[in-house]
């Protein structure tokens, strides 16, 4: 305002009032000091913006989404309520960078970023690294996708785009968690224990939490019980065949796709697979496709090679994920774990192994990814 006071727009001002202050009061850009107008229609959420003719490079919250103008109010308030010392955009001199939030806790300041459009990924990991550069560890906050606003709570299969995969964290989590945030219903939805199964599509345990009940640091999310666990693997099963059935009714390249040739040079029917191939062990998330693809080439190499879970050199993994897209080093740690499972199992070549055995080790497998890591947390 005229006397330096810095005014923030958040829901808690009546739009009747911002009308009538708007005619008795001038406002001006905290950056650039050109005077401003104070917009309070009936659709769009109230603003400030620049005289059409402004050189001022900041221009704030012109141009920004509803939702986005929405999701930094609701965060503002929600800090206010917490006591928390929270700005709205404010001017980090040395990144020459904005966040849409910047609160102090402890000492430390914190910016907040809340995504609702689209940012290529080397956006992301520079503005992130901007902030580490300076001693601030950002947080991300996603908006909630249109399609899981209305969902309801509870574990069940999910789809996230290599976009939403951007804003997994383990900030909240030892897990990879995706804190959203729906404006409209002032809700965080929290997307955590993820499981993948393949591509873009997870197992996910979804819970909400009203503004007015979170906390900050944002509350974790709560350990699954054994039962939820058993759940988690009658579903992966459940995807599992699913995928089986795919893998024949929609291959088109008949005994050249990998994963039926394996299959065929094994002697083993693609939807008869036993359990032991196909298991979501940890960091399977390396690779991008089904677990019973990759998993069935490692038994292939060990019959090949002739083989034990316990002796396979390090250069013949290397080999074997040359194969497939991405990081090189986490695709062979989780074939590792795949051959520590096998181990354990006491697999051999030509030897049955009884389901019962497998199952419970499967669900161990579980334990240890969700319980026992966040345990020593």
């Amino acid at each position: 305002m005229n006397d330096g006071t810095p005014v923030i727009l958040d829901e808690t001002v009546k739009r009747e009032y911002l009308r009538t202050w708007r005619t008795e009061q001038q406002f001006h850009c905290p950056q650039c000091g050109e005077r401003v107008l104070l917009k309070v229609g009936s659709i769009r959420i109230p603003h400030f913006a620049h005289e059409a003719d402004s050189s001022c490079s900041a221009n704030f919250s012109e141009g920004e989404s509803i939702p986005h103008l929405q999701g930094k109010q609701v965060l503002h308030s929600f800090f206010q309520r917490l006591e928390k010392s929270s700005v709205l955009e404010p001017l980090i001199p040395e990144l020459a960078q904005r966040p849409d939030l910047l609160v102090q806790h402890k000492g430390e300041s914190i910016p907040i970023e809340f995504q609702c459009s689209r940012l290529p990924e080397d956006v992301k990991s520079s503005r992130t690294e901007g902030y580490r550069s300076i001693g601030m560890e950002p947080i991300w906050i996603l908006q909630t996708p249109e399609k899981y606003k209305e969902r309801p709570e509870g574990m069940g299969l999910f789809s996230f785009s290599a976009f939403h995969q951007l804003f997994f964290t383990k900030s909240i989590s030892p897990e990879d968690t995706l804190l959203t945030l729906s404006p409209e219903t002032k809700q965080f939805h929290y997307f955590s224990h993820l499981m993948l199964i393949d591509g873009n599509r997870f197992i996910a345990n979804h819970r909400k939490l009203s503004t007015h009940l979170q906390t900050f640091p944002f509350a974790r999310p709560k350990l699954p019980d054994r039962q939820m666990l058993l759940h988690y693997y009658k579903s992966y099963k459940i995807q599992r065949a699913t995928y089986l059935q795919r893998s024949i009714f929609l291959n088109r390249r008949g005994v050249q796709n990998p994963f039926l040739r394996h299959c065929y040079e094994l002697k083993l029917h693609p939807t008869e697979l036993p359990l032991w191939i196909g298991v979501p062990v940890k960091g399977n998330r390396a690779f991008s496709v089904h677990d019973c693809q990759w998993q069935i080439g490692i038994i292939y190499l060990l019959h090949r090679f002739e083989l034990s879970p316990t002796r396979v050199p390090l250069r013949r993994l290397r080999r074997f994920v040359h194969a497939y897209a991405g990081n090189d080093e986490q695709q062979i740690e989780a074939c590792l774990y795949y051959l520590q499972f096998l181990q354990r199992i006491g697999w051999k070549k030509k030897d049955s192994i009884a389901i019962a055995r497998i199952e419970k080790e499967i669900v161990h497998i579980l334990l240890e990814r969700f319980l026992a890591i966040q345990m020593e947390n």
